[in-house]
């Protein structure tokens, strides 16, 4: 199975869940999560992570990270192994207890930020746990609310910045943000892009030049690498055009080799999977965008006219 990518850098911010393996429990008593907390403190300390919103639910947990250097791997490495060992020593049992590696989204900290820490603290609710956050004792929401005393490792400094206003204290700015959700259906992350983004279109293409900067791996899925890269449509448009020819001609074979060229830009430029190339180019076969892409590999060192149209449309789709 494709490994989810993973996109660290200086104060990346994340959203963060990890799950129960199968399912299962990764939490029995108060014990198990006063001493995840416990292990989350020092995480903090030890990483030098900015945590501003957590929920401890029965299978699973949320995070909200912002992480001063690149290191979320190594962090959540050390803290799910620890909490693991612990809790299989202490419940004798053996085996994994998480779900295989965490799940981590990346943040646009200046235009989601707040709605990811709500999102996080509202989960006892629509899992029908209680009626109202500061209800519920194993999140963050008391603390940053000014209900109880906040933990030295739990940033509210970062979260009550976001809601520092003139006519208001930030904690009960902070609690009318939160509640106002309650009760309404929650469409967030429909937001995505590419599986693991949530941001804004100018703040997406700047993840990809930092996506650019990694070496690419065959083991992270294609969607996800794919995050800013021009989409199918507009490979077709720029390709068209350079020619002299709309995207019907283009599409239905009449414009000489250019559906090959649109099929290796697709593949090698937009990191598009094969089936949508084909069903792009209306296509029913997958298998015909291979041999598009290899034929025009070849084509490319005795043809300089259909070298010059690949260098136009990709000028064009990149700038």
């Amino acid at each position: 199975m494709a490994r989810p990518l993973r996109i660290e850098f200086a104060d990346a911010l994340y959203h963060i869940t990890s799950r129960g393996n199968e399912q299962r429990s990764i939490f029995r008593s108060n014990r198990d999560r006063e001493t995840f907390l416990l292990l989350l403190g020092k995480a903090a300390i030890r990483f030098r992570w900015s945590i501003t919103a957590w929920v401890l639910m029965s299978n699973h947990f949320h995070l909200v990270i912002q992480t001063m250097e690149p290191n979320l791997s190594r962090g959540m490495q050390w803290l799910n192994s620890t909490y693991a060992n612990w809790f299989n020593r202490v419940h004798h049992r053996c085996g994994h207890l998480f779900q295989g590696r965490f799940k981590a989204l990346l943040i646009d900290k200046e235009t989601y930020f707040a709605e990811v820490l709500r999102y996080v603290v509202l989960n006892p609710m629509r899992a029908n746990i209680c009626e109202s956050p500061e209800q519920y004792r194993w999140s963050s929401y008391r603390a940053t609310a000014g209900l109880e005393m906040a933990p030295d490792w739990l940033d509210i400094d970062a979260v009550h910045a976001l809601f520092d206003l003139d006519h208001q204290p930030t904690q009960d700015a902070y609690r009318e943000f939160v509640l106002a959700r309650i009760g309404c259906e929650d469409r967030l992350w429909e937001k995505l892009t590419n599986q693991l983004y949530l941001g804004t279109e100018s703040w997406v293409k700047a993840m990809r030049e930092k996506v650019e900067m990694k070496p690419r791996s065959t083991d992270h899925p294609r969607t996800q690498r794919a995050v800013g890269r021009p989409m199918m449509h507009s490979i077709i448009g720029a390709v068209a055009k350079v020619a002299g020819e709309t995207p019907e001609t283009l599409r239905a074979n009449r414009s000489g080799h250019l559906r090959e060229l649109v099929a290796w830009i697709g593949w090698h430029e937009g990191l598009v999977t094969l089936r949508s190339i084909a069903a792009s180019l209306r296509l029913r076969s997958e298998g015909h965008i291979s041999n598009f892409i290899k034929r025009c590999e070849r084509l490319f060192s005795d043809d300089p006219l259909l070298l010059a149209r690949h260098d136009l449309a990709i000028a064009a789709l990149r700038g």
